[in-house]
């Protein structure tokens, strides 16, 4: 039993650490990290909503670092529209994340304009977005024996804070591109009474890009990247390998690299599926590649995909919407 207790008094010790090193990303809440960004980029990009014809909605789930008591884990939910002929674009994200004693609840709005540009539409958005923060350092579950720090006092807090969004995407039916930063303001996420540190939210900026090359008449190669960056912090890439079939299947691989030149974070398989009308379902595994392997089981994500009103495919068709 004693060594079960030390066991897990560790791998909590190991857990604090680890999020310590990589605090702008976890505990300074930047942005939400999903592998199968490519299915809801309304979450990083506000200028993406009303790309479909239809209402859609896109839930994705997130387990990060299975295994780990108190590790990240993210519900989100969007629902974006077009209106006026195409012209206009509204969404709405809500998500959920925590990790260890702190956890947060997100809603942005979002509107964009788009109108045709080339062969493609080019489309600008902007989002506002409101952040209820939370620790809780009564957590039982979370904190393993906070008697072992007399600095840390066993209450819980919150606060609120508000920020600002833009961002610009452009596409075809068979190439896409964007830039975005979802959140410009810099706020005070620190629940320190007595200021001796002060924790910022950070500007984050993403660019995407994405390509469909058609290799036979119904298989098609996807090659899609996306970067993040954030002052202070190194730049960090998924590089997703796909393979699509028609617009019914889709198998990929992804590659992400971490901000240290040496650090490989993880290689995470996707697949996903038009199982119905207007629904796909998709998942992703992420098998760590990091140190954090030896603690953790890698991580685990499930997509669910709905959009209303969509026509009835014909049975054979010329040029396929891939974005």
């Amino acid at each position: 039993m004693t060594n079960d207790h030390n066991r897990r008094k560790m791998k909590w010790l190991a857990f604090v650490v680890i999020v310590g090193m990589c605090s702008t990303t976890l505990i300074a809440q930047q942005q939400p990290l999903h592998t199968m960004f490519m299915y809801n980029k309304l979450l990083i990009n506000p200028a993406y909503a009303g790309y479909h014809p239809n209402v859609c909605a896109t839930a994705i789930v997130r387990e990060q670092w299975i295994g780990f008591n108190g590790a990240p884990k993210t519900q989100s939910l969007s629902i974006n529209a077009p209106l006026a002929s195409q012209r206009i674009g509204l969404g709405l994200n809500v998500e959920h994340r925590s990790i260890g004693v702190s956890s947060s609840t997100t809603i942005d709005g979002i509107y964009d304009y788009r109108f045709p540009l080339g062969e493609g539409t080019l489309s600008l958005g902007v989002q506002a977005s409101g952040r209820s923060l939370a620790v809780d350092y009564t957590d039982v579950q979370s904190v393993q024996d906070i008697s072992i720090d007399p600095g840390v006092e066993a209450i819980s807090d919150s606060k609120f804070l508000a920020n600002v969004g833009a961002g610009i995407y452009y596409s075809t039916s068979k190439f896409y591109v964007g830039l975005s930063s979802p959140r410009l303001m810099s706020s005070d996420i620190d629940f320190e009474v007595n200021n001796l540190f002060v924790a910022k939210e950070q500007a984050h900026y993403y660019a995407m890009a994405g390509w469909a090359l058609a290799l036979t008449y119904k298989l098609s190669f996807v090659p899609q990247l996306l970067l993040r960056y954030t002052d202070a912090a190194p730049l960090s890439a998924d590089l997703n390998l796909g393979l699509r079939w028609r617009e019914d299947y889709a198998v990929g691989v992804t590659y992400r690299k971490g901000g240290d030149s040496d650090f490989s974070e993880s290689v995470d398989l996707i697949v996903s599926a038009k199982i119905l009308r207007g629904l796909r379902i998709g998942a992703a595994y992420d098998f760590t590649l990091s140190d954090l392997q030896r603690y953790s089981d890698g991580s685990f994500e499930v997509m669910l995909m709905y959009c209303f009103g969509e026509a009835a495919k014909p049975a054979e068709f010329i040029n396929p919407r891939y974005f």
